[in-house]
Protein backbone atom coordinates (compact mmCIF):
# COMPACT_ATOMS: atom_id res chain seq x y z
CA UNK A 1 0.00 0.00 0.00
CA UNK A 2 1.31 3.46 -0.92
CA UNK A 3 2.31 5.80 1.88
CA UNK A 4 0.46 8.71 0.24
CA UNK A 5 -2.23 8.70 -2.46
CA UNK A 6 -1.08 9.09 -6.06
CA UNK A 7 -3.22 12.22 -6.29
CA UNK A 8 -1.30 14.02 -3.52
CA UNK A 9 1.65 16.13 -4.61
CA UNK A 10 4.02 16.55 -1.67
CA UNK A 11 5.12 20.17 -1.51
CA UNK A 12 8.78 20.80 -2.23
CA UNK A 13 8.64 23.97 -0.14
CA UNK A 14 6.40 25.29 2.60
CA UNK A 15 6.53 28.83 3.90
CA UNK A 16 5.00 30.65 6.85
CA UNK A 17 5.81 34.07 8.31
CA UNK A 18 8.33 32.31 10.59
CA UNK A 19 9.63 29.34 8.60
CA UNK A 20 10.80 28.22 5.20
CA UNK A 21 10.88 24.46 4.59
CA UNK A 22 12.60 22.92 1.59
CA UNK A 23 13.16 19.30 0.54
CA UNK A 24 16.18 18.02 2.45
CA UNK A 25 18.90 17.24 -0.08
CA UNK A 26 22.61 16.97 -0.61
CA UNK A 27 22.59 20.70 -1.39
CA UNK A 28 22.17 21.27 2.36
CA UNK A 29 25.00 18.95 3.44
CA UNK A 30 27.35 21.49 5.00
CA UNK A 31 24.63 23.52 6.74
CA UNK A 32 22.86 20.38 7.92
CA UNK A 33 26.04 18.74 9.18
CA UNK A 34 27.09 21.81 11.14
CA UNK A 35 23.62 22.16 12.66
CA UNK A 36 23.31 18.43 13.46
CA UNK A 37 26.71 18.23 15.13
CA UNK A 38 26.08 21.46 17.05
CA UNK A 39 23.03 19.96 18.75
CA UNK A 40 23.69 16.20 18.44
CA UNK A 41 22.96 15.42 22.09
CA UNK A 42 19.52 17.05 21.87
CA UNK A 43 18.66 15.40 18.56
CA UNK A 44 19.25 11.89 19.89
CA UNK A 45 16.09 12.08 21.99
CA UNK A 46 13.92 13.34 19.14
CA UNK A 47 13.66 9.92 17.46
CA UNK A 48 13.19 7.98 20.67
CA UNK A 49 14.74 7.75 24.11
CA UNK A 50 17.18 5.05 22.98
CA UNK A 51 18.00 6.41 19.52
CA UNK A 52 21.71 6.89 18.88
CA UNK A 53 21.59 9.12 15.80
CA UNK A 54 23.69 11.09 15.16
CA UNK A 55 26.86 9.31 16.17
CA UNK A 56 29.34 11.57 17.96
CA UNK A 57 31.90 10.87 15.25
CA UNK A 58 29.58 11.18 12.23
CA UNK A 59 31.42 12.60 9.24
CA UNK A 60 30.28 15.08 6.63
CA UNK A 61 30.41 12.25 4.06
CA UNK A 62 28.09 10.09 6.22
CA UNK A 63 25.73 13.02 6.62
CA UNK A 64 25.73 13.65 2.87
CA UNK A 65 24.86 10.01 2.30
CA UNK A 66 21.88 10.38 4.69
CA UNK A 67 20.69 13.51 2.89
CA UNK A 68 20.90 11.84 -0.51
CA UNK A 69 18.85 8.93 0.88
CA UNK A 70 16.25 11.35 2.28
CA UNK A 71 15.98 13.10 -1.07
CA UNK A 72 15.62 9.77 -2.90
CA UNK A 73 12.87 8.72 -0.44
CA UNK A 74 11.08 12.02 -1.03
CA UNK A 75 10.93 11.62 -4.81
CA UNK A 76 10.08 7.91 -4.48
CA UNK A 77 7.18 9.02 -2.19
CA UNK A 78 8.39 6.74 0.62
CA UNK A 79 9.12 9.38 3.29
CA UNK A 80 9.46 13.16 3.33
CA UNK A 81 12.24 15.18 4.91
CA UNK A 82 12.59 18.95 4.94
CA UNK A 83 15.28 21.40 5.91
CA UNK A 84 13.90 24.09 8.19
CA UNK A 85 15.08 27.67 7.83
CA UNK A 86 14.25 30.60 10.10
CA UNK A 87 13.07 33.43 7.84
CA UNK A 88 13.77 36.30 10.22
CA UNK A 89 17.45 35.32 10.40
CA UNK A 90 18.16 35.54 6.66
CA UNK A 91 17.02 31.97 6.13
CA UNK A 92 19.32 30.50 8.77
CA UNK A 93 19.32 26.67 8.77
CA UNK A 94 17.73 25.67 12.08
CA UNK A 95 16.56 22.06 11.84
CA UNK A 96 14.72 19.31 10.02
CA UNK A 97 11.27 17.76 9.68
CA UNK A 98 10.72 14.10 8.85
CA UNK A 99 7.34 12.65 7.83
CA UNK A 100 7.52 8.87 7.72
CA UNK A 101 5.38 5.76 7.58
CA UNK A 102 5.08 3.87 10.84
CA UNK A 103 7.48 0.98 10.60
CA UNK A 104 7.43 -1.76 13.17
CA UNK A 105 8.73 -5.29 13.43
CA UNK A 106 5.91 -6.08 15.83
CA UNK A 107 3.03 -8.14 14.53
CA UNK A 108 -0.28 -6.24 14.80
CA UNK A 109 1.31 -3.01 16.07
CA UNK A 110 -1.76 -0.91 17.05
CA UNK A 111 0.04 2.31 16.12
CA UNK A 112 -0.34 1.38 12.45
CA UNK A 113 -4.12 1.18 12.90
CA UNK A 114 -4.29 4.46 14.82
CA UNK A 115 -1.95 6.60 12.70
CA UNK A 116 -1.09 6.79 9.01
CA UNK A 117 2.21 8.57 9.60
CA UNK A 118 4.69 9.67 12.22
CA UNK A 119 6.60 12.92 12.15
CA UNK A 120 9.64 14.26 13.96
CA UNK A 121 11.29 17.66 13.98
CA UNK A 122 14.32 19.06 15.68
CA UNK A 123 15.69 22.56 16.06
CA UNK A 124 19.14 23.91 16.83
CA UNK A 125 19.05 25.51 20.29
CA UNK A 126 22.14 27.55 19.48
CA UNK A 127 20.51 29.11 16.42
CA UNK A 128 17.14 29.97 17.95
CA UNK A 129 15.43 30.53 21.24
CA UNK A 130 13.12 28.09 23.03
CA UNK A 131 9.99 30.12 22.26
CA UNK A 132 10.77 30.08 18.54
CA UNK A 133 11.24 26.30 18.58
CA UNK A 134 7.89 25.75 20.29
CA UNK A 135 6.04 28.12 17.93
CA UNK A 136 7.75 26.62 14.88
CA UNK A 137 6.93 23.09 16.03
CA UNK A 138 3.28 24.07 16.53
CA UNK A 139 3.17 25.49 12.98
CA UNK A 140 4.70 22.31 11.59
CA UNK A 141 2.28 20.05 13.48
CA UNK A 142 -0.67 22.09 12.20
CA UNK A 143 0.64 22.04 8.61
CA UNK A 144 1.17 18.27 8.58
CA UNK A 145 -2.18 17.59 10.24
CA UNK A 146 -4.17 19.86 7.91
CA UNK A 147 -2.33 19.80 4.58
CA UNK A 148 -1.18 16.21 4.25
CA UNK A 149 -3.50 13.32 3.29
CA UNK A 150 -3.44 11.56 6.65
CA UNK A 151 -6.34 11.02 9.00
CA UNK A 152 -4.01 10.93 11.98
CA UNK A 153 -0.31 11.75 12.35
CA UNK A 154 1.69 10.95 15.46
CA UNK A 155 4.45 13.27 16.65
CA UNK A 156 6.11 10.91 19.16
CA UNK A 157 7.98 12.79 21.85
CA UNK A 158 6.18 16.02 20.98
CA UNK A 159 2.37 15.65 20.94
CA UNK A 160 2.41 12.17 22.44
CA UNK A 161 4.91 11.11 25.09
CA UNK A 162 7.32 8.25 24.43
CA UNK A 163 5.84 6.06 27.17
CA UNK A 164 2.36 6.46 25.73
CA UNK A 165 3.62 5.95 22.16
CA UNK A 166 5.39 2.76 23.11
CA UNK A 167 2.39 1.50 25.08
CA UNK A 168 0.26 1.76 21.93
CA UNK A 169 2.06 -1.19 20.35
CA UNK A 170 -0.33 -3.60 22.03
CA UNK A 171 2.72 -5.72 22.88
CA UNK A 172 3.20 -4.67 26.51
CA UNK A 173 3.30 -7.42 29.09
CA UNK A 174 3.94 -10.22 26.63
Amino acid sequence: MAFIPDSFVPPRVHETHRLYLQVLSGDHAVQDYECVMECADGIRGVFGPDNGWPAKDMTLAENLSDLIRHEREFFAREAFAYSIFEKSMAHRYVGCLYIKPIKSRLENDRRKALFQAQAFCWFSPAAIDHEFANLAADEIVQWVETSWPFTAVAFPGRTIGWDEWNSLTGQQGR
